[in-house]
């Protein structure tokens, strides 16, 4: 898919390892660049694999935003999630039209 930046910042922020390594874990970080290489690899968000945890998140009763989960040490899914959401020209009752993604963030929104 093709990316978008919610700000320059936030790529920079992304983009850094050493950042994501202090700001986070070094666990959080590594799974980051790990997503980040997904998206940008896989053609439509239907294709990411299912490993990532890919959902949708809802804001009143409209799917808005997507998330993928970044695991941190131990066990489980973790709590931050890599918040985007889709760009461009799309139909949200068939995602393999989601081409292209604004990211928006890292969140733990539990």
């Amino acid at each position: 898919m093709d990316v978008y930046w919610k700000s320059k910042k936030l790529k920079s922020q992304i983009e850094d390892l050493k950042y994501l390594s202090k700001k986070y874990d070094r666990k959080v970080a590594r799974n980051v660049v790990k997503r980040m290489k997904e998206i940008q690899s896989f053609p439509s968000y239907a294709d990411l694999p299912a490993s990532s945890h890919k959902h949708p998140i809802k804001e009143g009763k409209n799917f808005l935003y997507f998330a993928v989960d970044l695991p941190n040490i131990g066990s489980g899914r973790g709590k931050w999630r890599l918040i985007f959401e889709p760009y461009g020209d799309y139909d949200m009752s068939d995602y393999h039209t989601i081409r292209a993604v604004k990211i928006i963030g890292i969140e733990d929104y539990h």
